[in-house]
């Protein structure tokens, strides 16, 4: 409960740290000028990209009510916040880690959608039995006079009654 908790706090700041660190790495590990202004442009997309599943995870009444991430979560959120600081290193590898990186968000994003869309499915379904069980409940119940001053008035169930000629 502790590691998913912690990738609930993190998810944010991490949308901004992480291509934060790419910047700074590519400038520490000698990108030239013309790189890292193309680069910019992919930090961009990729802090957009986390914050858009960071709000899907987030979207989660379960995710919000625990303040921890599921399991599967954690091991995609891993494997991408992995990715992006080994893109930072600008290395050789840099380009196939890049792909993966984006392999990795694109995975992330589907199963918050998909998590969301199970999870929303599973909330409606025990509302309406709930809200099932609770008519059933109503309906047969036996109805009880009831006293309106002057008169008794009792409600049958089989609808309005017709006047008798």
């Amino acid at each position: 409960m502790i590691i998913r908790r912690a990738f609930f706090y993190w998810q944010f700041p991490a949308a901004v740290i992480l291509p934060a660190w790419i910047l700074v790495g590519w400038g520490i590990f000698a990108a030239t000028g013309w790189q890292i202004i193309g680069l910019i442009v992919g930090v961009m997309m990729l802090t957009v990209a986390m914050l858009a599943t960071a709000a899907l995870i987030f979207a989660r009444k379960d995710v919000r009510a625990e303040r921890a991430v599921s399991w599967l979560d954690v091991g995609l959120l891993t494997v991408l916040h992995g990715l992006v600081i080994a893109v930072g290193f600008f290395t050789e590898a840099t380009g196939l880690l890049g792909t993966l990186a984006i392999v990795a968000v694109i995975a992330l994003f589907w199963s918050g959608i998909i998590q969301l869309v199970m999870e929303t499915r599973r909330r409606v379904r025990e509302a309406l039995s709930n809200y099932e069980a609770q008519a059933a409940r109503i309906t047969n119940t036996p109805r009880r006079p009831r006293n309106d001053g002057d008169y008794i008035v009792i409600e049958t169930s089989d609808g309005p009654a017709s006047p008798r000629i």
